[in-house]
């Protein structure tokens, strides 16, 4: 079972998964990302990291640039240091996609490595923009996938109810 938790921008989806993961206490595989304090051009640097990798900072792990009214992606990122935060993870394993949004609609390799663990024998737990892309629809509509408002995730009961689904079986 894979859970989606979906919102907006400062929705709570991270804080939702950081409440998750500390319910099921086990190693995670995968990646999250960080969006540092504007620089002096007014722009975010966005950061991907592994959850498996030391935290770096620079240019091989800068996924793009938010600005205020739209983001500046490298998909190049995406398609070297994202491909390899989703591949060769033991089968069974918990994987964290925090979290996938618009950069990386250009990324047509990250996007398969991460259609493979939905498709695959993981259990994914993912933060998703609540925009429509192709990409984002997909991954909403993906079979094996339960998709929660960042909102409702909050609910303690909501909570437990992801963290059970996606405890080992």
């Amino acid at each position: 079972m894979n859970i989606m938790i979906v919102g907006n921008s400062g929705s709570g989806k991270s804080t939702a998964i950081r409440r998750i993961l500390a319910m099921l206490d086990e190693p995670v595989y995968g990646f999250w990302t960080e969006k540092r304090p504007p620089e002096a051009d007014g722009g975010s640097p966005c950061y991907l990291h592994g959850c498996r990798m030391p935290l770096r900072y620079g240019a091989s792990c800068r996924i793009g640039i938010c600005r205020s009214s739209h983001a500046e992606a490298e998909p190049a990122v995406f398609e070297t240091l994202g491909v390899a935060c989703l591949t060769g993870i033991p089968a069974g394993s918990l994987v964290l996609l925090d979290e996938v949004g618009v950069m990386e609609n250009h990324a047509p390799r990250f996007q398969a490595a991460l259609f493979e663990l939905l498709d695959g024998d993981y259990r994914v737990l993912a933060a998703l923009r609540d925009k429509s892309t192709p990409l984002l629809d997909r991954l909403r509509a993906h079979p094996k996938s339960l998709c929660i408002s960042a909102q409702d995730a909050h609910e303690p009961q909501r909570l437990a109810q992801a963290a059970e689904l996606l405890r080992k079986a």
